[in-house]
Protein backbone atom coordinates (compact mmCIF):
# COMPACT_ATOMS: atom_id res chain seq x y z
CA UNK A 1 0.00 0.00 0.00
CA UNK A 2 2.87 2.25 -0.38
CA UNK A 3 1.99 3.14 -3.52
CA UNK A 4 -1.43 4.39 -2.79
CA UNK A 5 0.34 6.25 0.30
CA UNK A 6 2.49 8.20 -2.28
CA UNK A 7 -0.34 9.73 -4.15
CA UNK A 8 0.13 12.21 -1.31
CA UNK A 9 3.35 11.86 0.57
CA UNK A 10 3.90 9.33 3.55
CA UNK A 11 5.12 10.91 6.24
CA UNK A 12 2.72 12.36 9.10
CA UNK A 13 3.77 14.01 12.37
CA UNK A 14 1.99 12.47 15.17
CA UNK A 15 0.44 14.42 17.61
CA UNK A 16 0.63 14.26 21.60
CA UNK A 17 -1.26 13.46 24.64
CA UNK A 18 -2.57 15.99 27.07
CA UNK A 19 -1.05 14.40 30.36
CA UNK A 20 -3.71 15.48 32.42
CA UNK A 21 -5.67 12.26 31.48
CA UNK A 22 -2.87 9.67 30.24
CA UNK A 23 -0.18 10.54 33.07
CA UNK A 24 2.04 13.20 34.37
CA UNK A 25 2.14 17.04 32.59
CA UNK A 26 5.35 16.83 30.34
CA UNK A 27 8.15 18.96 32.45
CA UNK A 28 10.94 19.90 30.16
CA UNK A 29 13.29 22.74 30.29
CA UNK A 30 14.11 25.20 27.52
CA UNK A 31 16.63 27.62 27.14
CA UNK A 32 18.43 29.71 24.46
CA UNK A 33 22.34 29.90 24.63
CA UNK A 34 23.84 33.43 23.60
CA UNK A 35 24.44 32.50 20.10
CA UNK A 36 20.51 32.00 19.48
CA UNK A 37 20.71 27.68 19.74
CA UNK A 38 17.94 26.65 21.68
CA UNK A 39 17.67 23.72 24.37
CA UNK A 40 15.34 21.41 25.09
CA UNK A 41 16.35 18.78 27.97
CA UNK A 42 13.11 16.28 29.09
CA UNK A 43 14.17 14.02 31.69
CA UNK A 44 13.02 10.74 31.79
CA UNK A 45 14.70 7.97 34.04
CA UNK A 46 12.84 4.67 32.78
CA UNK A 47 15.53 3.42 30.96
CA UNK A 48 19.47 4.58 30.66
CA UNK A 49 18.56 5.39 27.18
CA UNK A 50 19.09 9.16 25.85
CA UNK A 51 17.78 10.04 22.79
CA UNK A 52 19.74 13.57 21.25
CA UNK A 53 18.24 14.97 18.50
CA UNK A 54 19.94 17.87 16.69
CA UNK A 55 16.56 20.20 14.75
CA UNK A 56 17.75 22.68 11.99
CA UNK A 57 15.21 24.79 10.37
CA UNK A 58 15.41 24.13 7.29
CA UNK A 59 14.15 21.80 4.55
CA UNK A 60 13.21 21.44 0.76
CA UNK A 61 10.86 24.57 1.35
CA UNK A 62 13.88 26.22 1.61
CA UNK A 63 15.83 25.87 -1.36
CA UNK A 64 16.47 27.91 -4.75
CA UNK A 65 13.46 26.56 -7.44
CA UNK A 66 16.83 25.89 -9.64
CA UNK A 67 18.89 24.02 -6.60
CA UNK A 68 16.59 22.03 -5.13
CA UNK A 69 17.88 18.67 -3.29
CA UNK A 70 20.10 21.00 -1.12
CA UNK A 71 18.47 20.24 2.02
CA UNK A 72 18.89 16.29 1.40
CA UNK A 73 22.20 16.55 0.57
CA UNK A 74 23.23 17.96 3.77
CA UNK A 75 21.70 15.34 5.41
CA UNK A 76 24.27 13.26 3.57
CA UNK A 77 27.16 15.98 3.93
CA UNK A 78 27.23 16.23 7.65
CA UNK A 79 28.30 13.10 7.67
CA UNK A 80 30.97 13.60 5.70
CA UNK A 81 33.46 14.92 8.19
CA UNK A 82 35.71 17.83 9.39
CA UNK A 83 39.04 18.13 9.40
CA UNK A 84 39.13 16.16 13.01
CA UNK A 85 36.83 13.21 11.53
CA UNK A 86 36.96 11.06 9.09
CA UNK A 87 34.13 10.52 6.55
CA UNK A 88 32.55 7.16 9.12
CA UNK A 89 33.87 8.78 12.37
CA UNK A 90 30.33 10.06 13.35
CA UNK A 91 28.47 6.52 12.82
CA UNK A 92 32.11 4.75 14.07
CA UNK A 93 32.49 6.49 17.41
CA UNK A 94 28.76 6.01 18.54
CA UNK A 95 27.81 2.78 17.29
CA UNK A 96 31.35 1.48 19.47
CA UNK A 97 28.76 2.52 22.47
CA UNK A 98 25.85 0.94 21.64
CA UNK A 99 24.23 3.99 19.96
CA UNK A 100 22.05 4.30 16.67
CA UNK A 101 22.86 7.12 13.89
CA UNK A 102 20.87 8.32 11.67
CA UNK A 103 19.41 11.54 10.04
CA UNK A 104 16.32 12.75 7.73
CA UNK A 105 15.40 15.70 5.60
CA UNK A 106 11.54 16.83 5.25
CA UNK A 107 9.87 19.86 3.53
CA UNK A 108 10.34 22.00 6.90
CA UNK A 109 12.88 20.51 8.57
CA UNK A 110 16.42 18.46 8.72
CA UNK A 111 17.19 16.57 11.89
CA UNK A 112 20.19 14.43 12.97
CA UNK A 113 19.34 11.68 15.81
CA UNK A 114 21.40 10.09 18.19
CA UNK A 115 20.61 7.47 20.51
CA UNK A 116 23.38 6.77 23.21
CA UNK A 117 24.03 5.52 26.38
CA UNK A 118 23.90 8.93 29.53
CA UNK A 119 27.55 8.56 29.37
CA UNK A 120 28.06 9.58 25.63
CA UNK A 121 26.24 12.75 25.98
CA UNK A 122 29.82 14.45 25.68
CA UNK A 123 30.97 12.32 22.76
CA UNK A 124 27.75 13.19 20.77
CA UNK A 125 27.61 16.80 21.39
CA UNK A 126 31.08 16.97 20.58
CA UNK A 127 30.59 15.22 17.41
CA UNK A 128 27.29 17.54 16.96
CA UNK A 129 29.08 20.87 17.66
CA UNK A 130 32.21 19.73 15.34
CA UNK A 131 30.60 19.50 11.98
CA UNK A 132 28.06 22.29 13.14
CA UNK A 133 31.11 24.71 13.16
CA UNK A 134 33.80 23.14 10.74
CA UNK A 135 32.48 20.68 8.16
CA UNK A 136 34.34 20.43 5.18
CA UNK A 137 32.98 20.90 2.04
CA UNK A 138 34.81 20.86 -1.30
CA UNK A 139 34.36 19.25 -4.39
CA UNK A 140 35.60 15.40 -3.83
CA UNK A 141 33.16 15.07 -0.77
CA UNK A 142 30.38 16.98 -2.60
CA UNK A 143 30.90 14.86 -5.94
CA UNK A 144 31.26 11.49 -4.15
CA UNK A 145 27.87 12.10 -2.00
CA UNK A 146 25.95 13.62 -4.95
CA UNK A 147 26.59 9.34 -6.27
CA UNK A 148 24.91 8.15 -3.28
CA UNK A 149 21.98 10.65 -3.54
CA UNK A 150 21.53 9.84 -7.52
CA UNK A 151 21.23 5.96 -6.26
CA UNK A 152 19.02 7.04 -3.74
CA UNK A 153 16.96 8.51 -6.12
CA UNK A 154 16.71 5.85 -8.24
CA UNK A 155 15.85 3.30 -5.69
CA UNK A 156 13.02 5.17 -5.10
CA UNK A 157 11.56 7.21 -7.76
CA UNK A 158 13.16 5.78 -11.14
CA UNK A 159 13.08 2.38 -10.54
CA UNK A 160 10.07 1.22 -8.55
CA UNK A 161 6.66 1.13 -10.12
CA UNK A 162 4.48 4.54 -9.30
CA UNK A 163 8.27 6.26 -8.01
CA UNK A 164 7.28 9.27 -10.08
CA UNK A 165 4.05 9.43 -8.63
CA UNK A 166 5.20 11.29 -5.69
CA UNK A 167 6.97 14.17 -7.76
CA UNK A 168 3.72 14.52 -10.17
CA UNK A 169 1.47 14.74 -7.19
CA UNK A 170 2.94 17.93 -5.08
CA UNK A 171 3.21 19.82 -9.16
CA UNK A 172 -0.26 19.20 -9.37
CA UNK A 173 -1.01 20.13 -6.06
CA UNK A 174 1.33 23.52 -5.52
CA UNK A 175 1.73 25.90 -8.26
CA UNK A 176 3.93 28.82 -6.35
CA UNK A 177 4.56 27.14 -3.31
CA UNK A 178 8.27 25.57 -2.67
CA UNK A 179 6.17 22.66 -1.69
CA UNK A 180 5.81 21.97 -5.04
CA UNK A 181 9.17 20.19 -5.38
CA UNK A 182 10.39 17.10 -3.62
CA UNK A 183 12.63 16.88 -0.65
CA UNK A 184 14.91 14.12 -2.33
CA UNK A 185 15.79 16.95 -5.25
CA UNK A 186 16.49 17.02 -8.63
CA UNK A 187 19.63 15.22 -9.67
CA UNK A 188 20.02 17.79 -13.07
CA UNK A 189 20.55 20.60 -10.27
CA UNK A 190 22.58 18.94 -8.30
CA UNK A 191 24.78 17.99 -11.27
CA UNK A 192 24.91 21.95 -12.14
CA UNK A 193 25.40 22.84 -8.62
CA UNK A 194 28.74 23.75 -7.09
CA UNK A 195 30.77 23.37 -3.63
CA UNK A 196 30.67 27.24 -3.72
CA UNK A 197 27.04 26.99 -3.43
CA UNK A 198 26.61 24.30 -0.96
CA UNK A 199 28.55 26.38 0.85
CA UNK A 200 26.66 29.02 1.43
CA UNK A 201 23.85 27.02 1.79
CA UNK A 202 25.46 25.61 4.89
CA UNK A 203 26.42 28.96 6.18
CA UNK A 204 23.24 30.43 5.65
CA UNK A 205 20.98 27.96 7.43
CA UNK A 206 23.51 25.27 9.62
CA UNK A 207 23.68 27.95 12.19
CA UNK A 208 23.36 27.96 16.09
CA UNK A 209 20.75 30.34 16.00
CA UNK A 210 18.77 28.14 13.10
CA UNK A 211 19.19 24.86 15.46
CA UNK A 212 17.20 23.30 18.51
CA UNK A 213 18.82 20.64 20.41
CA UNK A 214 16.44 18.20 21.61
CA UNK A 215 17.87 16.17 24.75
CA UNK A 216 15.26 13.22 26.10
CA UNK A 217 16.07 10.66 28.62
CA UNK A 218 18.24 9.44 31.18
CA UNK A 219 19.70 13.36 32.29
CA UNK A 220 20.32 15.81 34.54
CA UNK A 221 18.52 18.90 32.86
CA UNK A 222 20.86 21.32 34.55
CA UNK A 223 23.64 19.40 33.73
CA UNK A 224 22.90 18.94 29.83
CA UNK A 225 22.79 22.68 29.71
CA UNK A 226 25.58 23.40 31.19
CA UNK A 227 27.72 20.93 28.40
CA UNK A 228 25.34 22.71 25.64
CA UNK A 229 26.80 25.96 26.51
CA UNK A 230 30.47 24.25 26.00
CA UNK A 231 30.20 22.23 23.57
CA UNK A 232 28.01 24.65 21.52
CA UNK A 233 27.96 28.11 23.27
CA UNK A 234 31.57 28.90 21.51
CA UNK A 235 30.14 28.90 18.02
CA UNK A 236 29.33 32.08 16.03
CA UNK A 237 25.95 33.34 15.93
CA UNK A 238 25.36 34.52 11.92
CA UNK A 239 22.49 36.27 10.59
CA UNK A 240 19.17 34.97 10.96
CA UNK A 241 17.94 32.77 7.72
CA UNK A 242 15.31 33.92 5.32
CA UNK A 243 11.99 32.86 6.20
CA UNK A 244 9.49 31.70 2.58
CA UNK A 245 6.95 34.12 2.76
CA UNK A 246 4.54 32.82 -0.33
CA UNK A 247 1.65 31.36 -0.36
CA UNK A 248 -0.18 29.04 -2.26
CA UNK A 249 -3.37 30.13 -3.98
CA UNK A 250 -6.09 28.02 -3.44
CA UNK A 251 -7.76 26.20 -6.59
CA UNK A 252 -10.32 27.13 -7.80
CA UNK A 253 -11.41 24.96 -10.21
CA UNK A 254 -10.34 21.11 -10.74
CA UNK A 255 -6.98 19.91 -11.78
CA UNK A 256 -6.53 16.70 -13.54
CA UNK A 257 -3.83 14.89 -14.50
CA UNK A 258 -3.44 11.39 -16.43
CA UNK A 259 -0.51 9.59 -17.22
CA UNK A 260 1.09 6.24 -17.82
CA UNK A 261 3.78 4.40 -15.53
CA UNK A 262 5.62 1.05 -15.53
CA UNK A 263 3.12 -0.30 -12.59
CA UNK A 264 0.86 -3.30 -13.20
CA UNK A 265 -2.50 -1.79 -12.05
CA UNK A 266 -4.28 2.02 -12.43
CA UNK A 267 -4.34 3.66 -9.44
CA UNK A 268 -6.83 6.91 -8.74
CA UNK A 269 -6.62 9.23 -6.20
CA UNK A 270 -8.27 12.63 -5.29
CA UNK A 271 -6.53 15.46 -2.94
CA UNK A 272 -7.46 19.18 -1.52
CA UNK A 273 -5.50 21.95 0.13
CA UNK A 274 -5.78 21.17 4.04
CA UNK A 275 -4.68 22.63 7.34
CA UNK A 276 -1.24 22.75 8.35
CA UNK A 277 0.91 21.73 11.29
CA UNK A 278 -0.17 25.38 12.94
CA UNK A 279 -4.29 25.64 12.09
CA UNK A 280 -6.54 24.54 14.88
CA UNK A 281 -8.35 22.15 12.70
CA UNK A 282 -5.49 20.69 12.78
CA UNK A 283 -6.95 17.56 14.96
CA UNK A 284 -10.37 17.59 13.28
CA UNK A 285 -8.48 16.35 9.96
CA UNK A 286 -7.03 13.66 11.61
CA UNK A 287 -10.03 11.98 12.80
CA UNK A 288 -12.11 12.98 9.87
CA UNK A 289 -8.61 11.19 7.85
CA UNK A 290 -9.29 8.12 10.31
CA UNK A 291 -12.27 7.70 9.59
CA UNK A 292 -12.35 7.43 5.97
CA UNK A 293 -9.20 5.37 6.63
CA UNK A 294 -8.69 1.50 6.75
CA UNK A 295 -10.30 -1.49 5.81
CA UNK A 296 -13.60 -0.50 8.38
CA UNK A 297 -12.84 3.46 6.96
CA UNK A 298 -15.92 4.77 4.84
CA UNK A 299 -13.61 5.21 1.43
CA UNK A 300 -12.69 1.08 1.94
CA UNK A 301 -16.37 -0.31 2.77
CA UNK A 302 -17.58 1.36 -0.79
CA UNK A 303 -15.44 1.13 -3.22
CA UNK A 304 -13.75 -2.43 -2.11
CA UNK A 305 -16.78 -3.83 -0.06
CA UNK A 306 -19.71 -2.45 -1.86
CA UNK A 307 -18.87 -1.53 -5.29
CA UNK A 308 -16.19 -3.93 -5.85
CA UNK A 309 -14.32 -1.24 -8.09
CA UNK A 310 -11.00 -1.50 -6.23
CA UNK A 311 -8.41 -3.86 -4.54
CA UNK A 312 -7.52 -1.30 -2.10
CA UNK A 313 -8.64 2.22 -0.96
CA UNK A 314 -7.33 4.59 1.97
CA UNK A 315 -6.44 8.43 2.87
CA UNK A 316 -4.26 9.90 4.40
CA UNK A 317 -3.47 12.99 6.30
CA UNK A 318 0.01 15.67 5.97
CA UNK A 319 0.32 18.63 7.76
CA UNK A 320 3.20 20.96 6.68
CA UNK A 321 4.58 24.08 8.59
CA UNK A 322 2.91 26.40 5.94
CA UNK A 323 -0.02 24.27 4.61
CA UNK A 324 -1.30 20.59 4.65
CA UNK A 325 -2.20 18.13 2.03
CA UNK A 326 -5.49 15.85 2.34
CA UNK A 327 -6.40 13.04 -0.17
CA UNK A 328 -7.53 9.33 -1.10
CA UNK A 329 -6.70 7.05 -3.09
CA UNK A 330 -7.33 3.45 -4.66
CA UNK A 331 -6.12 0.98 -6.22
CA UNK A 332 -8.40 -0.47 -9.22
CA UNK A 333 -9.69 -3.28 -9.69
CA UNK A 334 -8.56 -5.05 -13.34
CA UNK A 335 -11.14 -4.61 -15.70
CA UNK A 336 -13.11 -1.64 -13.69
CA UNK A 337 -13.18 1.73 -14.75
CA UNK A 338 -10.77 4.61 -12.78
CA UNK A 339 -13.55 7.61 -13.61
CA UNK A 340 -15.98 5.27 -11.31
CA UNK A 341 -13.63 5.01 -8.40
CA UNK A 342 -13.11 9.22 -8.48
CA UNK A 343 -16.81 9.43 -8.42
CA UNK A 344 -17.46 6.91 -5.43
CA UNK A 345 -14.35 8.94 -3.66
CA UNK A 346 -16.51 11.95 -4.24
CA UNK A 347 -20.07 10.59 -2.90
CA UNK A 348 -18.16 9.38 -0.07
CA UNK A 349 -17.01 13.12 1.08
CA UNK A 350 -20.67 14.49 0.08
CA UNK A 351 -22.11 12.32 2.37
CA UNK A 352 -20.23 13.40 5.11
CA UNK A 353 -20.77 17.17 3.98
CA UNK A 354 -24.62 16.10 3.63
CA UNK A 355 -25.24 13.79 6.74
CA UNK A 356 -22.46 14.35 9.43
CA UNK A 357 -21.35 11.42 10.55
CA UNK A 358 -22.22 9.10 14.04
CA UNK A 359 -21.72 9.58 17.59
CA UNK A 360 -20.03 5.99 16.99
CA UNK A 361 -18.02 6.87 14.19
CA UNK A 362 -16.74 10.05 16.38
CA UNK A 363 -15.57 7.78 19.50
CA UNK A 364 -14.01 4.96 17.64
CA UNK A 365 -11.64 7.45 15.25
CA UNK A 366 -10.93 9.59 18.41
CA UNK A 367 -9.64 6.59 20.21
CA UNK A 368 -7.29 4.96 17.34
CA UNK A 369 -5.98 8.67 17.04
CA UNK A 370 -5.15 8.81 20.63
CA UNK A 371 -3.63 5.35 20.58
CA UNK A 372 -1.67 5.73 17.26
CA UNK A 373 -0.19 9.12 19.30
CA UNK A 374 0.77 7.13 22.55
CA UNK A 375 2.35 4.27 20.54
CA UNK A 376 4.35 6.88 18.54
CA UNK A 377 6.18 8.45 21.89
CA UNK A 378 6.35 5.25 23.87
CA UNK A 379 10.06 6.47 24.09
CA UNK A 380 12.45 8.89 24.06
CA UNK A 381 13.19 9.39 20.84
CA UNK A 382 9.34 9.45 19.82
CA UNK A 383 9.21 12.19 22.81
CA UNK A 384 12.08 14.33 21.40
CA UNK A 385 10.19 14.04 18.04
CA UNK A 386 7.03 15.53 19.54
CA UNK A 387 9.14 18.28 21.30
CA UNK A 388 10.95 18.97 18.06
CA UNK A 389 8.15 19.46 15.93
CA UNK A 390 6.35 21.97 18.51
CA UNK A 391 9.47 23.90 19.15
CA UNK A 392 10.08 24.26 16.19
CA UNK A 393 7.73 23.56 13.21
CA UNK A 394 4.58 24.85 15.69
CA UNK A 395 6.26 27.67 17.94
CA UNK A 396 4.75 26.61 20.52
CA UNK A 397 6.81 24.13 22.91
CA UNK A 398 3.79 23.67 25.34
CA UNK A 399 1.71 22.21 22.59
CA UNK A 400 2.96 18.95 24.10
CA UNK A 401 0.67 19.39 26.79
CA UNK A 402 -2.60 20.38 24.77
CA UNK A 403 -2.89 18.23 21.53
CA UNK A 404 -4.97 15.76 23.54
CA UNK A 405 -7.45 18.46 24.90
CA UNK A 406 -8.04 19.42 21.55
CA UNK A 407 -8.66 16.12 20.08
CA UNK A 408 -10.72 14.99 22.66
CA UNK A 409 -12.92 18.71 22.22
CA UNK A 410 -13.88 18.01 18.52
CA UNK A 411 -17.10 16.88 17.94
CA UNK A 412 -19.11 15.45 15.12
CA UNK A 413 -20.51 19.15 13.90
CA UNK A 414 -17.02 20.32 13.61
CA UNK A 415 -15.98 16.92 11.12
CA UNK A 416 -19.12 18.30 8.83
CA UNK A 417 -17.75 21.52 9.11
CA UNK A 418 -14.40 21.33 7.85
CA UNK A 419 -15.67 18.52 5.41
CA UNK A 420 -17.67 21.49 3.59
CA UNK A 421 -14.68 23.89 4.38
CA UNK A 422 -11.49 21.77 3.19
CA UNK A 423 -13.15 20.13 0.13
CA UNK A 424 -15.21 21.72 -2.05
CA UNK A 425 -15.18 19.76 -5.46
CA UNK A 426 -14.24 22.80 -7.50
CA UNK A 427 -10.81 22.78 -4.75
CA UNK A 428 -9.91 19.39 -5.75
CA UNK A 429 -6.97 17.70 -7.96
CA UNK A 430 -7.08 14.37 -9.66
CA UNK A 431 -4.34 11.96 -10.48
CA UNK A 432 -5.42 8.71 -12.91
CA UNK A 433 -1.84 6.28 -13.36
CA UNK A 434 -2.41 3.82 -16.05
CA UNK A 435 0.03 0.79 -16.79
CA UNK A 436 2.17 1.07 -19.61
CA UNK A 437 0.74 -1.35 -22.44
CA UNK A 438 3.49 -3.60 -21.64
CA UNK A 439 2.47 -4.01 -17.82
CA UNK A 440 -1.49 -4.26 -19.01
CA UNK A 441 -0.90 -7.03 -21.38
CA UNK A 442 0.70 -8.98 -18.48
CA UNK A 443 -2.35 -8.00 -15.80
CA UNK A 444 -5.07 -8.61 -18.64
CA UNK A 445 -3.33 -12.34 -19.41
CA UNK A 446 -3.84 -13.27 -15.83
CA UNK A 447 -7.59 -13.22 -16.08
CA UNK A 448 -7.81 -14.58 -19.84
CA UNK A 449 -9.94 -18.41 -19.87
CA UNK A 450 -7.00 -20.98 -19.56
CA UNK A 451 -6.93 -23.40 -22.12
CA UNK A 452 -7.80 -27.44 -21.30
CA UNK A 453 -4.48 -29.49 -21.11
CA UNK A 454 -4.72 -32.23 -23.44
CA UNK A 455 -4.12 -35.78 -21.80
CA UNK A 456 -0.92 -37.14 -22.20
CA UNK A 457 -2.63 -40.84 -22.28
CA UNK A 458 -3.20 -41.93 -25.89
CA UNK A 459 -6.70 -43.53 -26.76
CA UNK A 460 -6.27 -47.01 -27.96
CA UNK A 461 -8.57 -47.60 -31.08
CA UNK A 462 -11.91 -49.80 -30.22
CA UNK A 463 -11.33 -53.81 -30.57
CA UNK A 464 -13.75 -55.38 -33.09
CA UNK A 465 -14.65 -59.08 -33.09
CA UNK A 466 -13.95 -60.90 -35.86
Amino acid sequence: MRIILCLLICCLPACSMNSATLGPKWIYSDDTLGNGMRVITMEDHSAPIVAIELWYHVGSKDERPDRTGFAHMFEHMMFRGTDRLGPDDHFKYLRRYGGNVNGYTHFDRTVYVQEVPPNQVDLTFWLEAERMANLKINEDYFAKEREVVKEEYRRSITDPPYGEVYIKVLKLAFKKHPYRWTPIGNLDHLNAATSDELQDFFDTYYVPNNATLVVVGDVDRKEILAKARRYFGWIPRRPDPPRISVSEPPITEPRRLETYDKGPVTLAGIGFHAPGLNHPDRQAMKIFDNILSGESGRLYQKLVKKLEIAVEARSIYMPLEQNGLWGIGAVVKPLSDAQKNLTAMLEVIEDIKQNGISAKELEKARNQVAKSAVLAMATNSGKARRLGTAAVLQGNIDQVNKNYAELMSVTADDIQRIANTYLDQNSRFEIIIRPQLSQLSKVLDIFKPKKKKQSDATTKPAETKK
